[in-house]
């Protein structure tokens, strides 16, 4: 069975086969998720997400360099929109922390532009304007802690951060948050 992508067109995105033959004639309207990662480029990019578990009841107790390894690999639906965008969507956000990566498909770097909504459809909606980056070798464009819709790159969600030899972590005292990231 050959891949499939989504197409916009108008208000509604269609099926198609990656192979180029043609309509599925299934439409469904506008994707919609909990997270959705746009990218506007004239190259071709790769975008790749992986998720580790952080959930609520845990996050007392910050991770072992262990469990923050401990990633796997989200397949989210992709679309493909008339404007050179590409949708990645994460219809149900887990808790925990999800890894937005980027790479370029043809080994010579691409720039490519990125946005990140947050609970797109709800009243909780929010977007994070990313912005224009170069993209060579696989490079990570955004981590978000979910549920919250925390981005790791927004300080203005944290009130410090302690950064050690092997990782940074950064708190909330107000909240009680912490998120502790290990060097690579």
């Amino acid at each position: 069975m050959p891949d499939r992508t989504l197409e916009e067109k108008g208000d509604k995105t269609k099926a198609t086969n990656s192979a180029g033959s043609g309509e599925s004639g299934m439409v469904i309207p506008s994707l919609h998720g909990d997270l959705k990662m746009l990218v506007r480029t004239q190259s071709g990019v790769r975008l790749s997400v992986t998720f580790r578990e952080y959930p609520k009841a845990r996050r007392e107790k910050t991770p072992s360099r262990a469990e923050a390894k401990r990633e796997r690999s989200v397949v989210p639906l992709f679309a493909r929109r008339k404007d050179q965008t590409r949708e990645a969507v994460i219809e149900t956000a887990g808790e925990g922390i999800y890894i937005f990566s980027a790479e370029a498909e043809h080994g010579a770097p691409a720039t490519a532009t990125f946005t990140l909504k947050i609970y797109e459809a709800g009243a909780r909606e929010k977007t994070a304007r990313i912005g224009r980056r170069s993209v060579s070798g696989k490079k990570v464009i955004a981590k978000v802690l979910m549920p919250e819709g925390i981005l790791w790159d927004d300080d203005t969600a944290f009130t410090g951060s302690i950064e050690d030899s092997d990782s940074t972590t950064k708190f909330n005292s107000e909240t009680g948050l912490y998120w502790k990231e290990y060097n690579d």
